[in-house]
């Protein structure tokens, strides 16, 4: 879409490896990728994230997600992949955590209004159901969904592998958790005129706070609810004062949310 920049996927690849190795990988937590990354965040307490989720496609991360039932992970819309290795339980992608559950996600229903990021970031929301549910332990928790939409000035925090600001290491090992407020809509429209609907919610934009690529579809959470997914924010560099990133309003999709759940 002109003028924006969605928080989709960018890949770090392995070299080839065999099918066997690959899956060895995975399931192991062996393997790195890439998608939207929490710029200038700092590394989350351990498991405290416990709805977190990493989609992987092989062993590149594509995307961020939220385990909102024991079958069931809403992430973006235009993370498009049709299958994905789930990662719940995850903290560092390096090292095993002990606390891992892998899953693969099979059927999934997209939002019927989402058109594609190319044309709009309406609806831009998912449901992936587990082929197995999880297994609810102190590291691996559904979040709550929320029952009032978020005020602007209300403290939230997001949470991902995105990429970061170090140049050093722009791939961070560890989950990064970082705290920012919710932005008023009107301020948000002034920034984004023509673009930012009801169904959309913004939040950040404060200089180098930001979510950014690898994040998308990751959570925004706010007073222990989920309140937001990463979707989209400006073009160039993330946390650009003043620009404040986009995420899908989840208040606004409760009921669609619960409806799929329960006839599926």
């Amino acid at each position: 879409m002109e003028g924006l920049a969605g928080r989709g996927t960018r890949t770090w690849r392995w070299p080839a490896m065999g099918p066997s190795f690959l899956v060895l990988l995975c399931v192991i937590g062996l393997s790195h990728g890439a998608s939207e990354k929490i710029y200038n965040g700092t590394e989350c307490d351990p498991h405290s994230q416990p709805w977190q989720v990493g989609l992987f496609e092989g062993v590149n991360l594509r995307c961020g997600g939220v385990l909102v039932d024991r079958r069931w992970v809403l992430t973006a819309a235009h993370c498009s992949g049709s299958r994905y290795w789930v990662r719940l339980g995850e903290h560092s992608l390096s090292r095993l955590d002990w606390t891992e559950q892998i899953r693969r996600s099979g059927f999934s229903v997209t939002h019927p209004g989402y058109e594609g990021a190319r044309r709009s970031h309406e609806h831009d929301l998912r449901l992936l159901r587990l082929g197995t549910p999880a297994r609810l332990t102190r590291s691996v928790q559904p979040l709550a969904l929320p029952t009032t939409c978020a005020a602007a000035g209300t403290e939230c925090h997001i949470s991902g592998w995105g990429t970061t600001n170090r140049p050093w290491s722009p791939f961070p090992d560890k989950l990064q958790c970082l705290n920012i407020a919710i932005v008023s809509s009107a301020t948000c429209r002034a920034v984004y005129p023509g673009r930012i609907t009801d169904n959309m919610l913004c939040a950040g934009g404060n200089m180098g706070k930001d979510a950014c690529q690898g994040d998308s579809g990751g959570p925004l959470v706010c007073g222990g609810v989920l309140q937001g997914l990463v979707s989209w924010g400006s073009v160039g560099p993330c946390g650009q004062e003043g620009m404040p990133g986009v995420y899908t309003n989840i208040c606004k999709y409760v009921d669609w949310i619960r409806g799929v759940i329960k006839n599926n």
